[in-house]
């Protein structure tokens, strides 16, 4: 590609695609694409209209929680949908076409991934005010963002873009200011074919992406960069990994285990005798142990065992198989209703003119099978001063043998 003196570059960039796409619009344009689909009776038994309707129900019905309230998507598709890439690039496609046959000033080159466009305009600076003017005016949900060159350079997605003074364009890997060189540590407790994989994309990605004059650079950069994670100098390859055949030597089969060191090594030459292919997975790691992004449950919205204690000191003990915010509302509502037969703690209080203490009721343990909460709860109720009440599953002798030895044990 060549670009004179005139030309500019420029990127254009639509702000939070996929919660912007319109979802009717986009159901209508997928919908007038699959009438002109000759080839779609050969593929489904859906007709165009039933797959617009699952399709507009689909991106219609997301719904996420946040702090034990749930929300509904009203607007756009959701993130993280395998949907939303697909109905966004048929809505965007539509789109440019569109916005680009009514522009009075056409690009010289519009070339679009998904929400980033690389532009090379030969109208003069003061026409990109209003081209992105007429980008912005073709639909209320979708609005750009647009980038100029800066010394004859633009960032398009991992790639920087440079003119040079013959009026081509020269380009290699592009890294953003805050990029750390920070990669899997060679001293981490993977499998090697993984740690190997690490140099391999680099590289892969340095001979794509880089022209001649600075794949060196480049490679010398990957070199730095892998010895600054650990990595051994005779570990560290910058020669592009030959291509394979995906269909030549396939094994019979293929299994995925656990990474445990040594021993991993040896099942796999076992299994490679018998043409299975191991791959290993990661052990779990710290972080996850430590950190989450989702939100929390509160153990009170889980099953299990329960207690509400009564002001002269004596508890009730139940089971629940949904949330125990649930039942403690029940036990409530029993009360207000004076059904006195359908809870033991509201007709021991109501019995005796007691108050029940609510604020202290608390979940003794979470258990999700029926069962283990009965048990759990006949344990219970065996342990505590209970109100009278439903003494629950009939425990064996052996149980009761056992509790006694544990309320002698000294603290």
């Amino acid at each position: 590609m060549n670009v004179s003196n005139n030309d500019l570059l420029i990127s254009f960039d639509v702000e939070s695609l996929f919660t912007s796409v319109p979802v009717k619009d986009a159901c209508a344009i997928i919908l007038e694409r699959l009438k002109f689909d000759r080839t779609l009776p050969d593929r489904t038994q859906l007709s165009p209209l039933e797959i617009h309707d699952l399709l507009e129900m689909c991106l219609n019905s997301t719904s996420f929680r946040w702090r034990d309230t749930f929300y509904r998507q009203t607007e756009g598709a959701a993130m993280g949908s395998p949907l939303s890439p697909v109905v966004a690039n048929m809505f965007m496609e539509h789109f440019e076409e569109t916005a680009l046959q009514s522009a009075t000033h056409k690009p010289k080159v519009w070339l679009r991934y998904v929400d980033d466009t690389f532009v090379v305009w030969q109208h003069g600076a003061e026409e990109t005010s209003n081209f992105l003017q007429h980008l912005n005016s073709q639909h209320e949900c979708i609005k750009f963002t647009m980038e100029m060159e800066n010394e004859g350079s633009i960032p398009f997605l991992d790639t920087k873009i440079t003119r040079t003074a013959q009026g081509s364009l020269s380009h290699q890997v592009y890294r953003k200011p805050t990029h750390t060189d920070r990669y899997l540590n060679y001293r981490s407790f993977h499998h090697p074919s993984v740690l190997r994989s690490i140099n391999k994309t680099l590289v892969k990605r340095a001979h794509e992406v880089s022209d001649q004059i600075h794949l060196r650079g480049e490679l010398e950069h990957i070199k730095r960069v892998l010895k600054c994670n650990n990595y051994p100098s005779h570990k560290i390859c910058t020669e592009l990994p030959p291509s394979r055949n995906p269909r030549a030597g396939q094994p019979k089969a293929r299994v995925v285990l656990p990474y445990l060191g040594a021993a991993s090594h040896k099942i796999q030459r076992i299994l490679r005798e018998a043409d299975i292919e191991v791959r290993h997975s990661s052990s779990n790691k710290l972080q996850s142990a430590l950190t989450t992004h989702k939100d929390k449950r509160n153990s009170k919205d889980l099953p299990g065992v329960y207690r509400i204690p009564c002001e002269c000191g004596k508890v009730y003990i139940g089971e629940t198989g949904r949330s125990f915010n649930t039942r403690i509302k029940e036990h409530k509502a029993h009360g207000r209703r004076d059904e006195r037969e359908k809870s033991a703690i509201i007709d021991h209080a109501h019995t005796h003119d007691h108050r029940i203490l609510w604020d202290e009721s608390r979940l003794v343990t979470r258990v999700p099978y029926w069962y283990q909460r009965r048990v759990r709860e006949a344990l219970e109720i065996e342990e505590h001063n209970t109100v009278p009440q439903d003494s629950g599953l009939q425990l064996s002798n052996i149980w009761l043998t056992v509790l006694d030895k544990e309320a002698n044990l000294p603290n």
